[in-house]
């Protein structure tokens, strides 16, 4: 019993300035609207309105009462309707904000599954829990690194012309052609599914082009416009929409440290003494490290431009993730591994999201309607087209690949599936 009201004591230390910072947020960012009396209790100069409902909800906390429940949710209703209120400026810059930061947020979300419905028993064991803590601060730098790099600069568009396409798309085909020959001929077949994919893309291309001689105004317009729709998304966010990019950035990069500490919640009321004390300084390291990486962000943004990072950064980036993946893999952690793999795969995709907005869409895809390179549809194209390849059957080859991904899923997420 006094393990866990010093658990308790350590929680409400923790939420009850943070629901009190909140609330005096609302109240500085609140805009003028319709009186009503959520809003007046938003705006009132009185702590009276902000110090009841958090009192209550650590008192009913700590005695173990529902009335908290109460509590929380008047807190939560506060909150929804000033966000309803000022829907036009908040709702619609941030989810702005988080399309343009949508490689992270994916990345993020599976990361937050892992660590909450993954092998969370291995938490316990030493050494997993400070691994998996420095994948998830790794995690979060790397989110923060993706959100200068993509959204913060202004990338300038490249124009990639040529005084011969039809001789190039040709080149291009007949490459395609080669190695798809020599990969069914030699193996892997697999490559003969990639240079179907790539070859129908190089054939509308070549069709493209026979249409662009033809009539040139046209294709021309066509081209025009899917070039000012990449600039406009390669373009630094306006003032207005900054603060939104800025809080869907911070709020993404610390949240696989919040999904870890909820992970650890329940073996902090565990009766083993150990595994209480563990949690609790993991808790403790992770408050810590949340809101100290939430003041540096909040105090790095302040400049009103960024600049783009050498590519000697980039590389040093992708050297560590490589070499934290390696280590990490030695280590035999599977749990650390699974995040530490997200987030090597979150900055190549987001890479390759830079890399559509800022060059020129091949011609092949203009033809069918796309204004930027959809890398990641191009991979899923190529992994279907890779199973047709395989000298068994389509179907069997297909539900092989699937069973081996759910065997490795499940040593991630801590169940065995029945034999197949």
């Amino acid at each position: 019993m006094r393990v866990d009201f010093l658990v308790d004591t350590v929680f409400i230390a923790i939420y009850a300035p943070l629901l009190w910072h909140a609330w005096q947020w609302l109240r500085t960012k609140e805009q003028a609207g319709p009186p009503s009396p959520l809003r007046s209790l938003t705006l009132a100069d009185s702590p009276y309105p902000r110090a009841v409902p958090i009192t209550v909800l650590a008192v009913a906390h700590l005695a173990g009462n529902t009335t908290g429940l109460v509590a929380l949710g008047f807190l939560a209703l506060v909150a929804v309707e000033s966000a309803w209120r000022n829907r036009d400026r908040w709702v619609r810059d941030h989810l702005w904000a988080l399309g343009r930061l949508r490689v992270p947020a994916v990345i993020v979300a599976l990361t937050a599954a892992i660590l909450l419905f993954g092998d969370t028993r291995s938490l316990g064991q030493p050494g997993v829990g400070l691994a998996t803590w420095m994948a998830a601060v790794a995690m979060g730098a790397s989110v923060w690194f993706v959100t200068r790099r993509l959204v913060l600069t202004s990338w300038p568009q490249k124009t990639w012309r040529s005084a011969r396409p039809e001789l190039g798309s040709l080149i291009r085909l007949a490459l395609c052609v080669l190695v798809g020959v020599i990969g069914w001929v030699y193996g892997p077949r697999e490559l003969t599914g990639y240079a179907v994919v790539f070859g129908l893309v190089v054939l509308l291309g070549l069709v493209w082009v026979v249409w662009e001689l033809e009539d040139e105004a046209a294709a021309e317009s066509k081209r025009g416009e899917a070039d000012r729709i990449r600039a406009k998304a390669a373009m630094r966010p306006s003032p207005r929409q900054r603060p939104a990019v800025m809080r869907v950035a911070r709020g993404l990069a610390v949240t696989p440290l919040v999904a870890l500490a909820v992970a650890y919640l329940s073996m902090a009321y565990e009766p083993d003494g150990a595994s209480v004390l563990t949690a609790m300084r993991v808790l403790v390291l992770t408050g810590v490290a949340v809101l100290f990486g939430d003041w540096l962000m909040a105090r790095s943004a302040k400049g009103p431009e960024h600049t783009p990072h050498h590519w000697w950064f980039t590389a040093a980036v992708v050297a560590v993730s490589i070499t934290s993946l390696v280590a990490v893999g030695a280590l035999g952690r599977t749990l650390p591994l699974a995040v530490v793999f997200l987030m090597f795969a979150g900055l190549l995709l987001s890479e390759a999201q830079r890399f559509a907005e800022t060059v020129p869409v091949p011609k092949g895809l203009l033809f069918l309607g796309f204004t930027r390179t959809p890398v990641a549809l191009l991979l899923a194209t190529c992994v279907l087209a890779g199973g047709l390849s395989y000298p068994t059957d389509a179907v069997e080859s297909w539900s092989t690949n699937l069973r081996q991904v759910v065997r490795m899923t499940s040593t991630v997420m801590a169940f065995e599936p029945a034999s197949t």
